[in-house]
């Protein structure tokens, strides 16, 4: 089944989530680095990388919260003026003497006039509306892309240089 694209974005912020939590339990504290300049140097690395990751995951959700925050869609009718509008083009064609296929003809291509100005006075709004959505969910996917890269790069060095001894063991 697809969710719909905030969904999405929610779940992949989940594994930014994810990944940030795991990072920073792996990160020792700046304390027990002593005077291991290289572990410093990893240490202050890989915060920052998570600093970036964390800002760029609020990036993220403050897009995804504007793409779908309520907007207010013009609607095509109302139903009722529609039906109203009708009844006064059936009444206008009995009074002029039009009746039968030609009243129905003439009716038709009147109510057509009628939804396609209906149509065209409420769809530049929705496609303005719909386009700022499109805008914003644009903007929280490559925010998340970056937060996962950043968050990956963070991972990555604190895996690595833990593999390597550069940073003290952290105890669960």
């Amino acid at each position: 089944m697809r969710l719909p694209c905030a969904e999405r974005d929610c779940r992949s912020e989940g594994l930014v989530i994810a990944s940030l939590a795991y990072a920073t339990a792996r990160l020792p504290k700046w304390t027990d680095l002593g005077g291991n300049w290289n572990g410093k140097a990893a240490f202050a690395v890989a915060a920052a990388l998570l600093v970036l990751a964390i800002v760029e995951a609020v990036f993220v959700l403050v897009f995804v919260s504007r793409a779908i925050s309520r907007r207010n869609y013009q609607r095509i009718g109302p139903e009722r003026e529609l039906r109203r509008r009708a009844e006064e083009l059936e009444a206008f064609y009995v009074n002029q003497g039009t009746i039968g296929e030609e009243s129905d003809t003439a009716m038709a291509l009147d109510m057509q006039e009628a939804l396609l100005d209906s149509y065209m006075s409420v769809t530049p709004t929705n496609r303005d509306l719909n386009q700022r959505r499109y805008r914003f969910r644009a903007l929280a996917s490559s925010h998340l892309v970056r937060s996962l890269i950043w968050a990956l790069a963070a991972t990555t060095i604190i895996f690595v240089t833990d593999k390597l001894g550069i940073l003290p063991r952290v105890l669960p």
